[in-house]
Protein backbone atom coordinates (compact mmCIF):
# COMPACT_ATOMS: atom_id res chain seq x y z
CA UNK A 1 0.00 0.00 0.00
CA UNK A 2 1.21 3.29 -0.85
CA UNK A 3 1.15 6.90 1.08
CA UNK A 4 -1.66 8.98 0.46
CA UNK A 5 -1.64 12.13 0.03
CA UNK A 6 0.59 14.80 -1.78
CA UNK A 7 4.71 14.12 -1.48
CA UNK A 8 6.13 17.32 0.48
CA UNK A 9 8.07 19.03 -2.21
CA UNK A 10 10.77 21.58 -1.72
CA UNK A 11 8.61 24.79 -3.35
CA UNK A 12 6.10 24.16 -0.10
CA UNK A 13 8.47 24.79 2.40
CA UNK A 14 9.76 27.78 0.10
CA UNK A 15 6.14 29.18 -0.12
CA UNK A 16 5.45 28.54 3.68
CA UNK A 17 8.89 30.62 4.16
CA UNK A 18 7.79 33.15 1.94
CA UNK A 19 3.94 33.46 3.86
CA UNK A 20 5.70 33.66 7.28
CA UNK A 21 7.84 36.05 5.91
CA UNK A 22 5.04 38.35 4.58
CA UNK A 23 3.06 37.44 7.50
CA UNK A 24 5.95 39.24 9.94
CA UNK A 25 6.03 42.10 7.75
CA UNK A 26 2.68 42.93 7.75
CA UNK A 27 2.47 42.37 11.94
CA UNK A 28 5.74 45.06 11.85
CA UNK A 29 3.56 47.27 9.67
CA UNK A 30 0.49 47.24 11.83
CA UNK A 31 2.58 47.96 14.68
CA UNK A 32 4.15 51.06 13.14
CA UNK A 33 0.70 52.47 12.37
CA UNK A 34 -1.14 51.64 16.06
CA UNK A 35 2.28 53.24 17.63
CA UNK A 36 1.72 56.19 14.75
CA UNK A 37 -2.24 56.63 15.65
CA UNK A 38 -1.35 56.53 19.63
CA UNK A 39 1.69 59.08 18.73
CA UNK A 40 -0.85 61.46 17.13
CA UNK A 41 -3.76 60.62 20.22
CA UNK A 42 -1.01 62.01 22.41
CA UNK A 43 0.09 64.85 20.89
CA UNK A 44 -3.72 66.30 20.29
CA UNK A 45 -4.47 65.97 23.97
CA UNK A 46 -1.24 67.76 24.66
CA UNK A 47 -2.07 70.82 22.21
CA UNK A 48 -5.46 70.32 23.54
CA UNK A 49 -4.12 70.90 27.45
CA UNK A 50 -1.97 73.98 26.45
CA UNK A 51 -4.85 75.63 24.87
CA UNK A 52 -7.16 74.61 28.25
CA UNK A 53 -4.11 76.45 29.79
CA UNK A 54 -3.83 79.20 28.13
CA UNK A 55 -7.72 79.71 28.58
CA UNK A 56 -7.57 79.48 32.30
CA UNK A 57 -4.09 81.60 32.67
CA UNK A 58 -6.33 84.51 30.28
CA UNK A 59 -9.26 83.79 33.06
CA UNK A 60 -7.21 84.02 35.85
CA UNK A 61 -5.55 87.67 34.61
CA UNK A 62 -9.00 88.62 33.91
CA UNK A 63 -10.16 87.81 37.32
CA UNK A 64 -7.30 89.52 38.50
CA UNK A 65 -7.70 92.29 36.83
CA UNK A 66 -11.25 92.43 38.40
CA UNK A 67 -10.22 92.22 41.76
CA UNK A 68 -8.23 94.91 41.46
CA UNK A 69 -9.64 97.33 39.11
CA UNK A 70 -13.21 96.65 38.04
CA UNK A 71 -15.00 96.16 35.06
CA UNK A 72 -13.79 98.17 31.82
CA UNK A 73 -14.86 97.47 27.92
CA UNK A 74 -12.59 95.13 27.37
CA UNK A 75 -13.76 92.89 30.23
CA UNK A 76 -17.17 93.28 28.92
CA UNK A 77 -16.79 92.60 25.50
CA UNK A 78 -14.99 89.31 26.54
CA UNK A 79 -17.85 88.34 29.02
CA UNK A 80 -20.42 88.93 26.34
CA UNK A 81 -18.57 87.12 23.97
CA UNK A 82 -18.56 84.20 26.38
CA UNK A 83 -22.55 84.47 26.90
CA UNK A 84 -22.55 83.99 23.60
CA UNK A 85 -20.97 80.71 23.03
CA UNK A 86 -23.56 78.05 23.41
CA UNK A 87 -21.19 75.58 25.57
CA UNK A 88 -20.87 78.30 28.27
CA UNK A 89 -24.53 79.75 27.90
CA UNK A 90 -25.70 76.18 29.52
CA UNK A 91 -23.46 76.09 31.92
CA UNK A 92 -24.27 80.12 33.42
CA UNK A 93 -27.83 79.26 32.76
Amino acid sequence: MGKRGRKPMKSDSNTRLEKSRESARQCRHRKKLRYEYLEELVTDREKAIIQLQQELERIRTICQYLDQNGINNEIRQELTQWTDDPEIATLIK
